[in-house]
């Protein structure tokens, strides 16, 4: 826990007490720092939730999404985003990659970077953008310390979705499935197994991502209670070439944690490819018979699955 005792802090939520809120964090940004060297699970956090927020340094998601948009009430939003720097300032251990979901940059979205800058989480994720001159407003307005992720959710941004990366800084790109629905009048009874629509929807979006080297994050199954549903859609998934799942539980991060993690023969393939590349201190690419060719970048990737296990087990 964060907080041995959640006492103080909730008598100051009680009264809405932002001072007060201030006060505890005294100015600090976030305490400490985490990179996953694999992504399997990105969970979302309530950011008005003592109790929720009060486990960040117990969960084992590779990324926490602290929530300000949808699921927080108006008027409880300039809450959350104080809570959200009290708590990223007090945990003394962290095991994720640090996100937080903004507002969109016209409903408080610009007010809650300007807040966040001081706080610098690990990356800031900005929805509702429809165009790459919106992804560079927000690369304007964000720290160059904290990276970006973009909710991919509306039709335009759908419409543009390979030329969203106008940066670097943009790692990651989430998709909203169900706001993009919405967006382009589709209904939402698609979300299905077996719906060739839907197959279509997460092909797409995992190419185009893959191309202009983001992560894509596949779609939050909001039916939290079903674990058989959420497990056979990590399945597909992965089988698609996804590796990484929004999550709404600790349930759905333990399924996802371990669908995606990789199989025996792909870290067999790993230690090889390691192995060979090191055995030669000025190799910078090489053929094999069973392994094919073999080039940095493809070693960095066997370096990181055999770092991710090494690290989470």
């Amino acid at each position: 826990m964060v907080f041995e005792d959640l006492g103080v802090l909730e008598e100051l939520v009680a009264r809405g007490d932002l001072e007060g809120i201030e006060r505890l964090r005294g100015g600090r940004g976030q305490r400490v720092r985490y990179e996953p060297p694999y992504i399997r699970s990105a969970l979302m956090l309530s950011a008005h939730r003592l109790k929720h927020l009060n486990r960040l340094d117990e969960l084992e998601a590779d990324i926490v999404i602290l929530n300000l948009e949808d699921g927080v009430a108006p008027p409880l939003k300039p809450l959350a985003l104080r809570l959200t720097g009290l708590f990223l300032a007090e945990a003394e251990t962290i095991r994720s990659k640090t996100v937080v979901r903004i507002n969109p940059l016209e409903e408080g979205g610009r007010e809650e970077i300007a807040y966040l800058n001081e706080i610098r989480p690990d990356a800031i994720r900005v929805p509702k953008i429809e165009t790459p001159a919106d992804v560079e407003e927000a690369l304007d307005l964000i720290d160059p310390s904290i990276a970006v992720h973009l909710s991919v959710e509306t039709k335009e941004a759908w419409r543009h979705l390979a030329d969203l990366r106008v940066d670097a800084r943009v790692e990651a790109c989430y998709l909203g499935v169900l706001d993009l629905l919405a967006s382009m009048k589709l209904p939402q009874r698609i979300v299905h197994l077996h719906n060739p629509t839907m197959h279509a929807i997460m092909t797409r979006f995992l190419l185009e991502c893959s191309v202009s080297g983001v992560l894509p994050i596949s779609f939050v199954f909001q039916e939290y209670r079903d674990t058989e549903a959420f497990e056979n859609w990590c399945l597909l998934e992965r089988k698609m070439g996804y590796h990484a799942k929004g999550c709404v539980s600790p349930a759905q991060v333990e399924i996802a944690n371990r669908i995606f993690l990789p199989s025996e023969e792909e870290l067999e393939w790993a230690r090889r490819v390691v192995e060979l590349f090191e055995s030669d201190p000025e190799c910078s690419g090489f053929a094999d018979e069973e392994l094919g060719f073999v080039d940095e970048p493809i070693y960095k990737n066997a370096k990181n699955l055999l770092r991710m296990v090494r690290d989470r087990g």
